[in-house]
């Protein structure tokens, strides 16, 4: 029994042995350090808003903590300086998160890195030309950058100024923030994570990436062995476990992925939102123009009635308008067939509205319409269209139609226009008749009253030669008197035979500038005996027309004679007045498309209505006047399709235009 109870406690003993070497380390007793963190470097270490520290790096101290049975309490210190001062005061055993390279103290001990991060320099957008353009002066420019980060002889190739030396990452931050420095070099991570907290990250721009890399460890006593030695052992740890880069991952983004990314979505963001724009405009442009089509098809439909509905009474209108007209209207195919007459053919056919409507017609089966047909020359493509007038015989009365026809298609359809101007023409008889006859009246009186005072002064002369027909000095007067008056009669009876039977002679293409010159001859005989008649020619303007010659010359002769003798009556009135004398022009120029040959005077000039009643016979203005030169000057020029035109004002002027048609010879 002894026996058992000794091997059974033995057996116990070892039990306990055994678990007490193989018992976790977790239950052994837990060591309980004090950690000095500088806050003022986010997102590895700083406070959030509720004043805890937080971290990759307390993250990972952590996780060190719970490997190797420690107890962390943390302390800040806003400078890491005080930090490594606590740490060799022994306030605290340890320094969180200090650079590596920078601490080489006999005192102090550094653990394996706990992270790295890389250097950047970040300037305001509007600083970026002046740090990147080297042949600025550098010395303007002030760069910040932490204790510990970059050495001084990195900087030069960055074309820096004054540099300025701070003590954590958010000194560099404010600094730039506040723009108490043009630049600073800092961890590229940490800035762009206050950046990005702040939301002014659009408002910088990195200018040099990479400058270099900076690694972060956990400073220790160097006598404080166990301590280090843990603390590198938690760090491997936690690289074999895979844990240290969900951590780097949890805090540390990659920002020019995000960036990218970012960028990427915003892309996307914005295809989307053009598609979705573009989507919305094509449909409001679809309704817009459904709207818009809906209402130009019910305006063209509303159109398309009113004008059918207008058509048809245009058609009536027509209709009845063709069946009203004082004229006959008449279409016809090219073969003669009728399509349709007026009640003034159906009238001259000799047909009612009913056989006319019921029965296809011919013209040739239309005996007046026929001849007329015939005369006109209808059925030939080349027939003139204007109208013409027809004399035929119908029922042994001799009557006068006006007739056109014109073709209205590609077809060659006819139209045909008849009008019976019998009674038209006969009016026109009578009129001309009685206008013949009060012209003939008016001239006989005119050539009374101008033959009748040479005929006094010869009937004179006649009486007394029997009394006084042997006198010497009644010779005299009767051989140098009755002669004139005779040759005032025989120039009087050659004017007025002109008149009522002009020359008719041929025309021929005239050229303006020889027929002026030729004219203008009578001019300077005419000018010789004054010196105040200043006569002057144009003639820089040549043309040819088709005319008489001796008719337009003879026509120009008189316009230049009646022009001198009113220069010259002017100038006997007050010969004082006109120093430098008075002008008489002959010219020619283009006017409206037609030749201008114009005869101005500087002479009595002619009211309103002597200009009126100048061109009549017998109408003079002058006291030895026959009256009979514009007159015929009127008939040369109407005679040879010309115009003429005056213009005048009362002892100022007179200007007399002959307007011709130009000739293109």
């Amino acid at each position: 029994m002894g026996r058992k109870i000794r091997k059974t406690i033995s057996i116990f003993c070892l039990l306990i042995i055994l678990a007490a070497y193989f018992a976790p380390e977790s239950r052994a007793a837990r060591t309980s350090i004090k950690v000095a963190v500088n806050p003022n470097f986010p997102p590895f270490q700083y406070l959030n808003e509720n004043g805890e520290l937080v971290g990759l790096h307390i993250d990972i101290m952590n996780e060190i903590a719970d490997n190797e049975n420690l107890i962390v309490e943390y302390l800040a210190f806003g400078q890491t300086n005080k930090s490594i001062e606590a740490l060799e005061s022994g306030i605290v055993d340890a320094v969180l998160g200090v650079a590596s390279k920078n601490y080489s103290d006999p005192m102090l001990s550094r653990t394996h890195d706990i992270s790295s991060a890389d250097l950047c320099m970040v300037v305001r957008n509007e600083d970026v030309n002046r740090i990147l353009n080297s042949d600025q002066d550098s010395r303007v420019l002030s760069v910040a950058f932490e204790l510990g980060t970059i050495s001084f002889s990195q900087l030069p190739p960055m074309n820096t100024g004054n540099n300025l030396v701070m003590g954590n990452q958010r000194q560099l931050y404010d600094a730039l923030k506040s723009r108490s420095v043009n630049a600073v070099i800092g961890v590229k991570e940490s800035i762009i994570y206050m950046l990005e907290e702040d939301g002014t990250s659009d408002s910088y721009t990195i200018v040099h990436n990479y400058i270099s890399s900076v690694s972060y460890s956990i400073l220790t006593r160097r006598n404080d062995r166990v301590l280090q030695n843990s603390i590198n052992r938690g760090i491997g740890r936690l690289l074999a476990s895979g844990k240290y880069e969900f951590l780097m991952h949890k805090w540390i983004k990659d920002i020019e992925l995000e960036v990218a990314l970012r960028t990427r979505m915003r892309k996307i963001l914005s295809y989307i939102v053009l598609l979705v724009l573009a989507a919305i405009l094509v449909i409001s442009a679809i309704g817009y123009m459904n709207y818009k089509l809906k209402k130009i098809v019910d305006e063209k439909t509303q159109e398309v009635r009113k004008r059918a509905q207008q058509l048809e009474y245009e058609s009536i209108f027509r209709q009845r308008l063709v069946e009203l007209l004082p004229v006959g209207i008449m279409m016809l195919k090219n073969d003669g067939r009728v399509l349709t007459m007026n009640s003034i053919i159906r009238s001259l056919a000799g047909i009612d509205e009913k056989k006319a409507r019921e029965n296809v017609w011919n013209v040739s089966e239309l005996n007046i319409l026929n001849m007329l047909y015939e005369s006109m020359n209808c059925n030939n493509a080349g027939a003139i269209d204007r109208p013409v007038n027809v004399k035929i015989n119908v029922n042994s009365e001799n009557r006068i139609f006006r007739c056109q026809c014109l073709n209205f298609n590609i077809e060659n359809d006819k139209i045909m226009v008849v009008e019976d101007i019998t009674r038209e023409e006969e009016e026109k008889q009578e009129l001309f008749e009685a206008k013949k006859s009060k012209e003939l009246s008016r001239i006989i009186a005119g050539m009374a009253h101008e033959i009748k005072n040479p005929l006094m002064s010869i009937n004179t002369f006649a009486s007394l030669i029997e009394k006084q027909g042997n006198d010497d000095d009644f010779k005299e007067l009767f051989a140098d008197h009755v002669p004139k008056e005779v040759e005032r009669i025989n120039r009087l009876i050659n004017m007025l035979i002109n008149y009522t039977r002009p020359i008719r002679s041929s025309k021929e293409w005239v050229l303006i500038s020889e027929l002026l010159n030729d004219s203008k001859y009578i001019a300077k005989l005419s000018t010789t005996n004054s010196n105040k008649i200043i006569f002057e020619t144009d003639v820089s303007y040549d043309a040819y027309i088709y005319v008489n010659r001796d008719q337009i010359k003879q026509a120009l002769i008189n316009l230049i004679l009646n022009s001198i003798q009113s220069v010259e009556e002017k100038l006997s009135q007050n010969e004082d007045k006109y120093p430098d004398g008075l002008h008489v022009r002959l010219s020619s120029y283009p006017l409206n498309k037609s030749v201008c040959i114009e005869v101005y005077d500087e002479g009595c000039g002619m009211t309103e209505a002597e200009i009126e009643k100048c061109m009549e016979p017998f109408f003079s203005t002058k006291a030895k006047g026959l009256g009979m030169g514009l007159a015929l000057t009127k008939q040369f020029v109407n005679q040879n399709s010309g115009k003429i035109e005056f213009e005048s004002r009362k002892n100022e002027f007179t200007r007399i235009r002959l307007l011709f048609e130009e000739d293109m010879k």
